[in-house]
């Protein structure tokens, strides 16, 4: 399975979809608290509408790429900031600051890829603070989907985190909750 992560959805930056790939080791399931690595400084949470790849795709045209997800989840993905700068400024692959053990918080339930059109409600202690929405996005993802089987082949159970407009600084004690719809998909605390 491959986690890959968009990093341009919502930004005016290239003109094809952007991405790095994370391990499965990444994968933070279970609504298990998220620890922050101890010594990295600032954390950055980053909420994410997740396609789970259905089909094998290769080389897939966008308008067939839909037959490729049919499940869409809830998604977290969280950075170090002083880390991927570091990395970032040094000319580094950014591995150590976006792929370590559990960067990536997954939900446990999947919903129908027609609730992605609803968007997703970022909630933090208690607080909205984001609503994601596909149709803010620059690229469909349809065409997210197509790029990237142009670029390495999906296989059933991928993860394509789609990106998302906004960071927000955690901090031990808070919990992160993410809606898709009127579904309750991520509910865990940070410690």
């Amino acid at each position: 399975m491959k986690l890959i992560n968009i990093i341009n959805s919502y930004s005016p930056e290239g003109d094809a979809p952007r991405f790095y790939f994370k391990a499965d080791t990444a994968l933070l399931r279970n609504n298990v608290s998220f620890y922050i690595p101890d010594g990295v400084g600032r954390v950055v949470a980053e909420p994410h509408i997740v396609l789970k790849v259905s089909r094998l795709a290769k080389c897939i045209g966008e308008r067939f790429a839909s037959r490729c997800v049919e499940m869409v989840m809830g998604g977290v993905s969280f950075t170090p900031v002083e880390k991927l700068e570091e990395l970032r400024r040094e000319g580094l692959p950014w591995d150590a600051a976006v792929g370590f053990d559990h960067s990536s918080a997954l939900s446990l339930e999947a919903v129908g890829r027609d609730a992605m059109l609803q968007g997703a409600k970022f909630v933090m202690n208690g607080e909205e603070v984001l609503h994601l929405s596909v149709a803010d996005m620059r690229f469909t993802p349809d065409k997210i989907i197509s790029s990237l089987s142009e670029a390495t082949t999906l296989r059933i159970g991928d993860l394509v985190y789609l990106g998302s407009p906004k960071s927000f600084d955690i901090k031990v004690g808070d919990n992160l909750k993410l809606y898709m719809g009127t579904a309750l998909l991520l509910n865990f605390d940070v410690k």
